[in-house]
């Protein structure tokens, strides 16, 4: 059972989901929150197909985005987390050490190539549905030592509200994403690519200011304020998106 403190501490994120409204669930918070109570190094939140990598969001760590997202992207075929998620229906939150051994995963070129650049071994997923073949997904890391039964515990009494969150935010962003305009759809799709806003006026031949005004149309449309959860509630394929909407 866990300890009355860390019971509590499921119960409090629990009730403050609950009271989130779904346009504005704020999968930011959720992962600084989990990366808080569980006291990891790293927390991000990943979107990733058979196909590649589609978005890597708010990853806690020392390590820039880009490093992040280079690593998923070089490792998920050999990644025992991430092969299973894409492989099966299986939506249950699993540690690396579930999928293998230890010793294993440690003597294997990715998990030492892993430990190398990020300085742990042990991982943590906690997924969202997903549909086949893609993996939806909270990711954590320890440097010190492996998640605790009590850990474990925590998570999985999380877990669904997680999953009722997020499954409230998905129904109602992917109505209001419908109504987003031919322009502003073609906005966030560049925003997507890691296009800034002057090379996103260029390249659609409008103004800066004029990106602006669509940037802030999609952000209120899908109950949002920032360029990663604009391509995330839209389901945009991402690449290096910046969280800074006020970036160049």
């Amino acid at each position: 059972m866990l300890h009355e403190s860390r019971y509590d501490q499921v119960l409090e994120l629990a009730v403050e989901m609950a009271a989130m409204n779904p346009a504005e669930a704020d999968y930011d918070w959720i992962a600084r929150a989990l990366q808080d109570v569980l006291e990891c190094p790293t927390a991000a939140f990943s979107e990733v197909g058979r196909d590649g990598v589609h978005g890597l969001g708010w990853p806690h760590t020392q390590l820039p985005p880009s490093t992040m997202t280079e690593l998923t992207r070089r490792y998920m075929q050999r990644h025992p987390l991430i092969q299973h998620y894409l492989r099966t229906a299986d939506r249950r939150p699993l540690a690396v050490t579930d999928m293998t051994s230890l010793r294993r995963w440690r003597s294997s070129a990715a998990g030492s190539d892993i430990h190398a650049v990020m300085g742990f071994y042990d991982h943590l997923a906690i997924p969202l549905p997903s549909r086949p073949g893609t993996m939806r997904a909270f990711a954590l890391g320890r440097h010190d030592s492996g998640f605790t039964p009590q850990e474990r515990e925590f998570v999985e009494r999380l877990h669904p509200s997680l999953v009722v969150l997020d499954h409230r935010a998905q129904t109602l962003r992917s109505s209001s994403a419908s109504a987003l305009t031919r322009r502003e759809n073609q906005v966030l799709e560049k925003i997507a690519a890691g296009l800034t806003r002057q090379m996103t006026a260029r390249r659609l031949q409008i103004s800066i200011r004029t990106v602006d005004k669509h940037l802030e149309s999609i952000y209120r449309k899908l109950g949002v304020n920032s360029h990663i959860q604009a391509v995330l509630a839209a389901g945009v394929p991402a690449r290096n998106v910046s969280p800074d909407p006020n970036r160049g």
